[in-house]
């Protein structure tokens, strides 16, 4: 891909977008906060790929694919008045569906059309599938690093206004208590990704977050974490005792080890 490519393809991303602005406050406020998620990911996907060192085709190919890895979020907010995609559809295929459905990568090659719809399938599942060739992986590792940086930063911004400004698109409807489930913390000490199936509580949510530190794939994706503070501010939403203390200290020894290893 050329900067010409991406350019053009972000001026379409902007008049599409611009298409769902309503007058729905629910609506349009989720709209702009898909929006700049997606500005902040490109930014992201930009400092890893500069950090690697791709060249200018793939430098743009994985900005190409930050830009448009949500674009399922824009149908799915307007339809559903959700992002959570058990009470919707999965808004990572129905992205691909849309973009499917519009052409707008028609005029690129088939190999780099099918690394995009690849990666964007890919960006929200638990665990890449296995099998891709290099390429793809390249870019599906990317986008998910990238994605998850600044999920950490949606989600801290949410917490400290969800009391005074409760936004439904972002809430699973789970309790808001002080409990939590053993086996989450047992997964962090273990560094093992853990899945959201049977979470009880927004404590349990949260935890499974904290565990995407074991599924970063690049050393500036741990620059950007430890850089923005995202542990302890995702730390400081639980209830502070000895046990999410020992949490806080192991994933910042984890975090360090793979900085010191880079």
């Amino acid at each position: 891909m050329k900067k010409e490519d991406f350019l053009n393809l972000k001026a379409w991303f902007k008049d599409y977008v611009r298409s769902f602005h309503s007058e729905d406050t629910l609506i349009l406020q989720n709209v702009r906060l898909k929006e700049e998620h997606t500005s902040r990911v490109c930014e992201n996907s930009s400092r890893i790929a500069i950090s690697e060192k791709l060249d200018e085709e793939d430098y743009y190919l994985a900005v190409t694919i930050a830009l448009l890895h949500d674009i399922g979020r824009f149908e799915q907010i307007s339809k559903y008045k959700t992002f959570h995609d058990s009470e919707s559809e999965n808004h990572a295929l129905l992205g691909v569906r849309v973009l499917r459905s519009a052409g707008v990568l028609s005029f690129l090659s088939k190999k780099e059309q099918d690394i995009i719809f690849t990666a964007i399938e890919n960006h929200n599942l638990q665990k890449i599938p296995d099998g891709l060739d290099g390429k793809t992986l390249l870019h599906s590792k990317l986008v998910r690093d990238a994605d998850k940086v600044d999920i950490y930063k949606v989600l801290t911004d949410f917490y400290l206004i969800k009391a005074i400004s409760p936004n439904p698109a972002l809430e699973h409807g789970l309790p808001d208590d002080e409990k939590y489930s053993a086996h989450l913390i047992q997964d962090i000490f273990n560094n093992k990704i853990s899945s959201i199936k049977g979470v009880r509580n927004c404590n349990d949510m949260n935890l499974t977050r904290l565990t995407w530190l074991f599924d970063l794939n690049f050393i500036e994706t741990f620059r950007l974490v430890k850089e923005r503070g995202y542990i302890e501010k995702m730390i400081a939403t639980f209830p502070q005792n000895s046990e999410t203390n020992a949490v806080h200290v192991h994933l910042n020894k984890y975090l360090d080890s793979m900085l010191d290893n880079a």
